[in-house]
């Protein structure tokens, strides 16, 4: 591919983006019109926004034909893209290959040595602000998933044969326990339900593994009388 178009960094608003200077993409189009005109028409076509989509530079040092001071414009690599695409020309569709390959190699390249120790060094924080800050979003999903996983154990557990963990049936009945008397509870009602004849059911719980399940008669009479002593 032929196209020779420089790519370089430039601030539009808040952001540090890749930019083609709008002459290198006129020449390289082959566009015949004036270029100020042209670069006025493709900003007008494509719906693009000064100081996000490209930027307008004053040249220093006047028209060297004389007049007023020239105008350049530096668009960035994706509006580039759009124009070379809305030209509908052979030579547009090279120019928006060419930035497509552009940002593909950019995606692989290797970063460079970094000589100054303090520079490495404000890198390497960096890098590891950035993995850290990337941990604790994946740890909160994580805790997120966890306790919704956990809700639904407390809030539903075995309702279709009556049957509840005594930290699920104390939190549905508005009495909720922490795990040090849930568990003194449950021998409680495991020993009830033993002496009635009912059946102890398993539930998952992921903080916990496997915990017991209770029929909702024994607990209510292990909770009411616990409340009431």
């Amino acid at each position: 591919m032929t196209i020779n178009i420089a790519i370089n960094s430039r601030q539009l608003g808040n952001e540090l983006k890749p930019t083609v200077n709008g002459r290198d993409l006129h020449r390289e189009l082959g566009i015949g019109k004036d270029y100020t005109n042209w670069a006025k028409a493709q900003i007008k076509r494509g719906g693009f926004v000064e100081n996000s989509d490209y930027v307008v530079l004053a040249q220093k040092g006047g028209n060297l034909a004389g007049g007023r001071p020239s105008t350049e414009y530096c668009f960035t690599v994706e509006a580039g893209k759009h124009i070379g695409m809305l030209s509908g020309t052979a030579k547009g569709r090279e120019v928006r290959e060419y930035f497509l390959e552009c940002e593909r190699r950019a995606k692989g390249a290797t970063l460079p040595a970094v000589r100054d120790p303090r520079t490495a060094a404000l890198i390497e924080a960096l890098v590891r602000q950035d993995e850290l800050e990337q941990e604790q979003v994946r740890q909160a999903t994580e805790l997120a998933r966890l306790q919704e996983n956990v809700a639904v154990i407390e809030a539903r557990t075995q309702p279709e044969n009556k049957h509840f963990t005594v930290l699920g049936y104390s939190n549905l009945i508005g009495r909720p326990v922490d795990a040090r008397t849930a568990a003194n509870l449950g021998r409680k009602c495991a020993a009830l339900s033993r002496e009635k004849g009912l059946v102890i059911g398993d539930v998952r719980d992921p903080r916990f593994g496997t915990v017991h399940s209770y029929h909702e008669s024994i607990l209510q009479e292990v909770l009411q009388a616990a409340t009431t002593n």
